[in-house]
């Protein structure tokens, strides 16, 4: 019998966190003989994340959640309707699973607390699974603090969690110290370093020549999630476009997400078709939606313009490759916070949206590629450790070890 992993991934906005849940999901299944990985999650975008081998998936009913809003996606049923149903999933499919571990990303207690009478559950059947949540590297003091309370969520994890995984670096951000943590919570903190990500095995030159990309710069625009606000980015870029040096050759690739409306998505085609014939030969525009090789064509360029999520930051650094950030604002400063962190470290340059112009864009790009990338060494020096996903592996292996009681030579790839 393979040991059982059960993997809570909430995306009520985006692809982060299942994101995230499926590469820690593709490492281990590529480094640890027998094991089963079941996920609970409500994307239904969740096939585009190429599941590995003894993966699968129990999707949950879609609910919309930010800040204090919250409501079903697509049933015409109640919110409550939908969260018992949601809570009813969860618990049946855990009791049924009996995994030996859970794994809960970023919210202790699921959406509105969806996931308690899960874990109660799950603590008190007969073969107790060890439950972890996985926190990113920082969320915001105010933001975690002011939240944690109104859920009440420290109890939570002083009663009913094992383990708390940080996927970053403590001297980079400490949130045992920003968030304020009891000792009975921080005793369960370990820290894994950031999940980087290994280059693609296609090598950049031949990606380039895929794209039709010549000796000109290659810039990528992501928006990340799924493009439902990523409009003003993307449509300020295409302007800033027409602001560079006339002789400057540059091509770009623009992901605009699936639910970008439509109605903006045909004015940024108007503006690109625009562009090729003011530039037929400096400048060119692709607009996709999404695309599976989302990290080779970030391999092969020369700058990634993008918000400031945890992933993509994470995968840009993990490439070397040259960044310049628009992070959210809003519902928190999580991705403010994480791009003044690095830019302060040298590792990428930030444009707050509050000063988002074409011009002021322009300037940015032209400085961005006129900087390095930066280097291994500099990361390093820079305190940051992108080693995290074998180091999740490490603590996984370790809790199977204690909670199935299997010898270790199982799990060793």
């Amino acid at each position: 019998m393979p040991a059982k992993l059960l993997f809570y991934a909430h995306n009520g906005w985006g692809l982060g966190h299942l994101s995230r849940m499926v590469k820690i999901a593709t490492l281990l299944q590529a480094e640890i003989h027998d094991l089963s990985i079941l996920f609970l999650t409500q994307s239904s975008l969740v096939h585009v994340l190429r599941l590995p081998p003894g993966t699968d998936v129990v999707k949950l009913p879609e609910v919309l959640q930010k800040g204090q809003f919250a409501a079903p996606k697509r049933l015409p049923l109640p919110f409550e309707a939908v969260t018992q149903l949601r809570q009813r999933i969860m618990r049946a499919t855990a009791l049924a699973y009996q995994p030996h571990l859970l794994l809960v990303d970023h919210a202790p207690l699921g959406v509105r607390q969806e996931l308690l009478p899960t874990l109660r559950a799950l603590k008190e059947a007969p073969s107790k699974p060890v439950i972890v949540c996985g926190l990113l590297d920082l969320t915001g003091p105010s933001y975690v603090r002011e939240h944690w309370q109104a859920v009440n969520a420290v109890p939570i994890l002083e009663e009913l969690y094992d383990e708390i995984w940080v996927y970053g670096c403590q001297a980079l951000y400490d949130p045992i110290k920003e968030y304020e943590l009891p000792d009975t919570v921080a005793r369960k903190v370990r820290f894994c370093g950031y999940l980087g990500v290994k280059p693609p095995t296609l090598p950049p030159e031949a990606i380039r020549q895929e794209l039709g990309v010549g000796r000109g710069k290659l810039v990528l625009v992501t928006v990340g999630g799924l493009g439902w606000d990523g409009f003003p980015v993307l449509d300020t870029y295409l302007e800033a476009l027409e602001c560079l040096p006339k002789d400057l050759e540059l091509h770009s690739i623009l992901f605009t997400g699936p639910e970008l409306p439509l109605e903006q998505r045909e004015i940024l085609d108007r503006r690109r078709r625009q562009i090729a014939s003011r530039f037929p030969w400096t400048r060119s525009v692709q607009l996709l939606e999404f695309s599976p090789r989302l990290l080779d064509f970030m391999a092969a360029s020369d700058l990634i313009v993008a918000r400031g999520g945890y992933n993509t930051v994470t995968e840009i650094l993990s490439l070397g490759r040259r960044a310049l950030i628009v992070p959210r604002v809003a519902p928190n400063l999580e991705q403010l916070t994480r791009a003044s962190l690095f830019e302060e470290r040298g590792l990428i340059r930030m444009l707050h949206p509050d000063h988002l112009s074409p011009r002021s864009l322009a300037e940015a790009l032209l400085a961005a590629l006129r900087a390095a990338p930066p280097s291994r060494q500099h990361l390093q020096a820079a305190g940051l450790d992108l080693n995290g996903l074998h180091q999740v592996k490490t603590h996984v292996v370790r809790l199977l070890r204690y909670q199935a009681k299997i010898p270790s030579s199982r799990y060793e790839g």
